[in-house]
């Protein structure tokens, strides 16, 4: 694994109005201070020619262009997290903003005569008056918050005056901070969206709103009372797109809608196409570009005139993002079988991807396991798939251990291309499965859905019958069969060692949500329902008894399989209650197993010291256990 640490991240992708450059961050690991090493990036389209910019600002993000050239961003100052204009030329930075307490999130109007930032609320004069009483009232929260939430405001201000600390005056309130803020094409709007509290779990109760900075007018944009999301005002001012769960039911895909300002009729823009759609862009004739999922690929589409046509992203499988002109030039990160994350530059929509970076070629030379994508039946008539990834010297007739990786989620999905975990697996001489259960959001609503009122059974079914059906190919030594998971993928992990007892030789239990009733009242998300949480626990005896039942901890008596645990202590996703839970019941049956926990909040380690040892002792746990007569390293 330490080719992980030499694997170089890109986000923050924005594709200049004018189509000749793009801006994006980097991200190496610097193991010695166990941090990421960042920096802006200016990449001209036509010569491939890179040059780092802001190098003496800290803590960048959300970098985006200015008309004129100047790239806006946010970045530390001594008074906090501030929105920043950097010229590209001189390298100075001008701070626009004094929020006392930070600025999240921000946009300039087109026009760039007005700008709008999220940014929480002063701590009231009552809690200094009174600090040594720290009580607070709970909410929708996870069960390591520790203060009372303070509410996030949109503040919107002229951008040519801001000079002085905004007031609370001229401001909404959206309650969370995950609103994202979206102008019209002519400046008048903004519109973001409003969360009825500051607490995470309450996020459902969430509803889009226009907001006239010249009137002060707030007007909401439809008749919805929660789950609207990801407002964005059409050309010409008619239509505001949004995203929400189709037919208001929340385990079900969130379509794009539109609804008509002046009637306030809703129509959805996507159910015809079923697949879950990431993200949105206008074209200059008014038609949007979409990026979404499609079976095991990262797709974009254009709709024209009611149809979706397929945008050529060549030999690109999995994109991670895209950024367009509305001459339809566009920039894109993302993989290919053979390439870990690079940019890639397409001048029109009908144009082949060009490689633009090469900030990872040596993933390209190294010997990598061949990918294959894998369907077959399972139960209720679904037809689930997953992906297979092979050692790089693999030869059908020899038998090879199977090790399965299972996504979280679970409204998630594994794609082809470069993926380091698998490969890594792959390396060991292990063929790597990554199934897509019921529940995963790439084939279309009806998939996605299945597993409402079903967490366990349904999508365990999916994945024993995918492991059964690969169990008679004469390669799969049937009696080396390991299961793996982070997140969702423990909570299925952990399913299936207890529910399927005989299969596995071992597994790897990441942060796993192992009772229902922990998911549904101590995370972040709480009481919101979402996937396979679709009612409370609680509401009857009935009820809890089907969560129990329905949950891994149900059958964790019957556990065979030695069990690597690994959890953050803090993590707000997944509490450490249900890795302490499975940890217990293992201990006291006498089944081998360790508890690794590393300290502190996050879902995953988000330091890359922490995240390789992660890596590093899933694969050992896992290496072990099995016995590997085929030792196949990665490099050529």
């Amino acid at each position: 694994m330490e080719h992980l640490n030499r694997l170089v991240n890109l986000s923050d992708l924005k594709i200049s109005p004018d189509g000749s450059k793009a801006l994006f961050m980097t991200a190496r690991r610097n193991m010695n201070q166990n941090n990421f090493d960042r920096a802006l990036v200016v990449l001209h389209l036509t010569t491939k020619e890179q040059q780092v910019v802001g190098s003496a600002l800290k803590d960048i993000s959300a970098p985006t262009w200015m008309n004129n050239g100047d790239i806006a961003l946010i970045a530390a100052t001594n008074e906090g997290r501030q929105v920043q204009v950097l010229n590209v030329s001189s390298g100075i930075a001008k701070v626009i903003t004094q929020s006392t307490t930070g600025v999240m999130r921000y946009a300039f109007s087109p026009d760039e005569k007005w700008l709008a930032f999220l940014a929480k609320e002063d701590k009231p004069a009552s809690v200094e008056k009174n600090k040594f009483n720290d009580a607070f009232e709970v909410g929708d929260n996870d069960m390591f918050f520790n203060n009372a939430p303070l509410p996030t405001h949109v503040y919107v201000v002229e951008a040519g005056s801001i000079t002085q600390r905004v007031n609370k005056e001229g401001s909404a309130s959206t309650g969370l901070n995950t609103s994202t803020l979206n102008w019209s094409g002519d400046s008048r709007m903004l519109a973001f969206t409003q969360y009825a509290t500051p607490h995470s779990g309450s996020s459902d109760f969430s509803k889009n709103f226009l907001y006239y900075p010249a009137t002060k007018e707030l007007k909401p944009t439809s008749s919805n009372n929660e789950n609207e999301s990801t407002p964005l005002i059409s050309p010409g001012n008619q239509h505001v797109w949004f995203t929400y769960p189709r037919k208001g039911v929340a385990a079900n895909i969130a379509d794009w809608h539109r609804v008509e300002l002046k009637s306030g009729v809703i129509t959805n823009m996507t159910e015809s196409l079923d697949r879950q759609i990431n993200d949105l862009a206008w074209l200059e004739d008014g038609s949007p570009l979409l990026s979404g999922i499609d079976n095991n690929n990262s797709a974009l589409w254009h709709l024209q005139q009611g149809k979706f046509n397929k945008v050529n992203i060549g030999p690109v499988v999995r994109v991670v993002e895209v950024s367009a002109t509305k001459k339809g030039t566009m920039v894109l990160s993302g993989m290919t079988a053979d390439r870990a994350i690079e940019i890639y530059y397409k001048p029109t929509l009908a144009s082949d991807p060009v490689l633009l970076t090469g900030f990872n070629t040596f993933v390209h030379d190294m010997k990598l396991g061949r990918q294959e994508m894998f369907s077959w039946p399972s139960k209720d008539g679904l037809q689930p798939n997953g992906v297979i990834t092979y050692p790089p010297d693999f030869f059908p007739e020899k038998k090879y251990p199977l090790v399965l990786y299972i996504h979280g989620g679970p409204t998630a999905s594994s794609l082809l291309g470069f993926n380091a975990l698998p490969q890594a697996l792959a390396a060991k001489g292990w063929i790597v499965f990554e199934p897509n259960y019921r529940g995963s959001n790439n084939l279309g609503n009806e998939f996605q859905s299945a597993i409402a009122h079903d967490p366990s059974e349904g999508p365990g079914h999916d994945v024993i019958t995918g492991v059964n059906a690969l169990k008679l190919r004469a390669y799969v030594d049937n009696s080396q069969v390991v299961v793996s998971g982070w997140s969702y993928g423990g909570w299925m992990s952990s399913w299936l060692i207890g529910r399927y007892p005989e299969v596995w030789k071992a597994a790897v239990v990441g942060a796993a949500p192992v009772d229902f009733t922990d998911m549904y009242s101590l995370n972040d998300l709480n009481r919101m329902k979402r996937h396979a949480i679709v009612e409370s626990p609680y509401a009857s005896e009935s009820n809890l008894e089907w969560a129990y039942k329905n949950s891994p901890i149900w059958h964790f008596s019957k556990i065979k399989a030695p069990t690597l645990i690994m959890s953050k202590t803090a993590d707000a996703r997944v509490t450490v209650t249900g890795s302490y839970k499975l940890f217990g019941a293992l201990r006291d049956n006498g089944i081998e197993t360790q508890f690794i926990a590393y300290p502190g909040p996050d879902h995953f380690p988000a330091d890359p010291v922490r995240a390789l040892d992660v890596y590093q002792k899933w694969i050992g746990w896992i290496e072990a256990h099995l016995k590997v007569e085929n030792r196949i390293g990665m490099e050529k």
